[in-house]
């Protein structure tokens, strides 16, 4: 759905039913529900990302970044900076590092929620994914860059909650 200051909102799929044919689903979206986050890149589309690269002379492309409707490759710590720095409520921050393994490809994501406060989470392949809150920009700013940089316990600065298992626990 477009908004009037501009871009896109798209409301989260709440549940699909049928009042009287089975055969003719109806879908109910959630209005008030959080937004729907920035897709990751598909396997075809890393293909396509990794021959376009090869075809220009480029090496490969580390990582991506992702927010209000822009994109960066390999960006530098001033473009994850603006990036952040230039999120309005309810809008996400999305950063993938893309390898050959896609199974293994990371990510970690931030949403500034309506509170302004962030919620983060970070995964790697499709099983491993946890979560974190944060009320400070500088604390996610770290997260992100050390992160991106390949820090070495760079999860030590936050709380996280594996999103799959329950309670929160310390990630070295």
């Amino acid at each position: 759905m477009p908004l009037p200051e501009g871009g896109v909102y798209v409301y989260r799929l709440w549940t699909v039913g049928s009042w009287s044919d089975p055969d003719d689903p109806i879908a109910v979206y959630n209005p008030d529900g959080p937004p729907v986050p920035p897709p990751l890149w598909t396997i075809q589309e890393k293909t396509w990302l990794r021959d376009k690269r090869r075809s220009e002379g480029l090496g490969p492309i580390g990582i991506t970044a992702l927010a209000g409707g822009r994109i960066a490759h390999d960006p530098d710590p001033r473009d994850v900076e603006t990036m952040l720095a230039g999120l309005r409520s309810r809008e996400y921050l999305l950063l993938e590092r893309l390898t050959d393994l896609f199974e293994n490809d990371a990510y970690i994501q931030v949403l500034l929620r309506e509170d302004e406060t962030y919620e983060l989470e970070h995964g790697i392949g499709p099983l491993e994914r946890f979560e974190a809150r944060a009320t400070s920009q500088a604390e996610v700013r770290k997260a992100l860059l050390d992160w991106a940089a390949d820090r070495a316990g760079w999860q030590a600065s936050l709380l996280w909650t594996d999103m799959d298992r329950t309670g929160p626990r310390r990630r070295a």
